[in-house]
């Protein structure tokens, strides 16, 4: 298969004199009573500075309290195979059909098995091989995006202190980040948890620096009913950003005769490492508690959906 179908696996060059480099795994899991998020990334930093593997936790339990932690380990932990795709670092061990946790510190202790199964696929093609479209072609994008899976069903458990939590028939989210830094200004959401539990959604706006210059690019991928609208840079669609914080982000896409509004409300956020020059020594804010209204047109059809979502995960750095 065309590598650029499918970047699941390590894009890296695993060499310990590797420079400004990250790549990062994200695993976003909620439970069938939507009452318990966790999300795992799996990651590996190459760099002068500080060169290590790491693994973030990030939690958010039935009061709504979020909790992150974050597990440092040297590059020599950092393993990976391609056939079968399959990342461990330290005793964690990751999969495109499962995660194995085995960490623990003094403030945190996680161990379980989670699989997964029935995961829904973009469709691929040579001009949109993944969802970066043509740009997934060209080579040294400060960051480069590819959705594993945007939706895929959870069986088993995980003991967080102690505490049992029960993801069976549970909804999963898989995606990844690779490059040097993350880009300074961007919005990512996500939702797969909306009343109507056909819709899944996953979109992205960021500034792209590009031969010295920058564009605002985007993609937005909306499934309803196992149907996808695709909104991106690459596909002539437009974007409208109405409103962007830390609290509240309006926006709209607009594709022909197809258009899509979506507003985000997010209570809680928790703080989280990200890459700079390949340094995981910058900070993000990611919530896994937001809030999703979304209204869908098609005016070719006089279709139009309404819904809304919970435990959307949302990050907001930029400021409209």
């Amino acid at each position: 298969m065309n590598s650029h179908y499918n970047k699941i696996f390590f894009q890296g060059s695993h060499k310990s004199n590797i420079k400004e480099y990250f790549e990062g795994w994200y695993f976003k899991n909620v439970n069938s009573t939507s009452s318990y998020t966790i999300s795992i990334i799996a990651g590996v930093s190459y760099n002068k500075v500080d060169p290590h593997c790491f693994i973030q936790f990030i939690s958010c339990d039935e009061k709504n309290n979020h909790f992150t932690q974050y597990f440092r380990y040297p590059l020599s932990m950092f393993e990976f195979d391609s056939s079968p795709f399959q990342i461990k670092i330290g005793k964690c061990v990751f999969t495109e059909s499962s995660i194995s946790l085995s960490l623990e510190n003094m403030k945190l202790k996680v161990k379980g098995t989670l699989t997964y199964s029935k995961l829904t696929y973009l469709k691929k093609t040579p001009f949109t091989p993944n969802i970066m479209g043509f740009f997934s072609y060209i080579p040294k994008l400060e960051c480069n995006h590819h959705i594993i899976s945007m939706e895929h069903k959870i069986h088993g458990s995980i003991f967080i202190n102690d505490k049992n939590i029960n993801f069976d028939n549970g909804i999963g989210y898989m995606e990844k980040d690779w490059g040097s830094s993350f880009p300074s200004e961007y919005i990512w959401i996500q939702c797969n948890n909306f009343v109507d539990p056909t819709i899944k959604l996953a979109l992205s706006v960021a500034k792209i620096p590009f031969l010295g210059f920058s564009f605002r690019g985007f993609f937005c991928s909306l499934f309803i009913d196992q149907k996808e609208y695709r909104f991106a840079t690459y596909n002539r669609s437009k974007v409208i950003i109405d409103k962007a914080n830390e609290k509240y982000t309006s926006i709209s896409f607009k594709k022909g005769f197809l258009s899509l509004d979506v507003l985000a409300e997010i209570d809680k956020v928790q703080s989280l490492s990200s890459p700079k020059n390949g340094i995981m020594n910058q900070s993000i804010k990611e919530g896994l508690s937001a809030s999703i209204s979304i209204l869908f047109r098609d005016l070719k059809s006089d279709l139009e959906i309404v819904s809304s979502g919970q435990n959307a995960g949302a990050e907001i750095m930029m400021r409209v």
